[in-house]
């Protein structure tokens, strides 16, 4: 049995009980859980978010993490990959930490409690459009700081994410896939697609390599999952009050079913007062 478990978006108290349903199926130690990317940002608590995954995995060793396009931008503004000149690499991180914040990660970063971090954001708009000199100023010279309090088995975590996963019936990926035949360079993109592709992939009604291609990213309405013959959409919006989905993929049935648990959020980002992870160890 295959389990898929869709865009999470830092919503600590729906992970934690969407996994405790898991749990109490339960689980066969054979049965693979995959997780479809997009773990952090906008949520109540990404850190809890990881960490309870972490602890997932050390419970269950079947379990597969994609990469979502929200920890690309984590991973872009840590700068694993930036030109050596010092001033260089320095200017270019303040920028992709810049986008990230813009897209999310304010609440990730606040999560991990950085010292500063949260009056800083208290003295600019929080919409991160238009920053004025002396809070960028301060900014460009605190933020390579603020990032060092996102513990090292965080970015451990992060750079281990999969792009894809692939069964002989099914290709999980976080966002999509380009038609077959084509490739990401050809087709015109400057980044991966499997993270950020829509269209053409939504509408499109090719034959993925005779596979059903499971896939988040793109929020469905009203919270129901997109069913489709050649593809399957579970990123029910949970960081928007939709639901938190996971999808159920048994090679002996056909048809996929699935497990939701209602949006639901702690009111504080704080890490002392997020919802205790079903899998702590006393």
């Amino acid at each position: 049995m295959i389990y898929a478990i869709g865009d999470i978006h830092g919503q600590h108290t729906m992970l934690c009980a969407l996994l405790a349903k898991l749990d109490a199926l339960p689980l066969l130690e054979e049965d693979t859980v995959v997780f479809l990317g997009d773990y952090v940002d906008r949520g109540e608590n990404a850190r809890g978010v990881i960490d309870t995954l972490l602890q997932w995995r050390n419970q269950h060793p079947h379990t597969v993490f994609l990469r979502g396009n929200h920890e690309q931008f984590m991973l872009d503004a840590y700068g694993a990959e930036l030109p050596p000149d010092e001033a260089q690499n320095l200017a270019l991180r303040a920028e992709l930490t810049l986008v990230w914040l813009q897209n999310g990660g304010i609440e990730t970063l606040l999560s991990y409690a950085p010292p500063g971090f949260r009056e800083w954001c208290e003295t600019v708009n929080y919409s991160m459009l238009r920053i004025p000199a002396a809070p960028l100023a301060e900014f460009k010279a605190s933020f390579a700081p603020w990032l060092e309090a996102i513990p090292a088995p965080h970015w451990e975590f992060l750079r281990a994410t999969q792009m894809e996963y692939l069964t002989p019936h099914y290709h999980f990926v976080h966002a999509g896939l380009l038609t077959p035949g084509t490739s990401w360079e050809t087709a015109g993109w400057t980044i991966d697609p499997r993270l950020w592709i829509r269209e053409p992939f939504l509408s499109s009604r090719a034959d993925f390599d005779g596979r059903i291609v499971v896939f988040g990213h793109t929020p469905q309405r009203k919270g129901r999952p997109l069913l489709q013959r050649n593809k399957i959409g579970i990123d029910t919006g949970a960081v928007f009050g939709g639901p938190l989905t996971a999808g159920i993929f048994d090679p002996q049935v056909p048809a996929p079913r699935f497990l939701q648990v209602p949006y639901m959020r702690l009111s504080s980002v704080s890490p002392e007062t997020s919802a205790p992870s079903p899998f702590a160890r006393a």
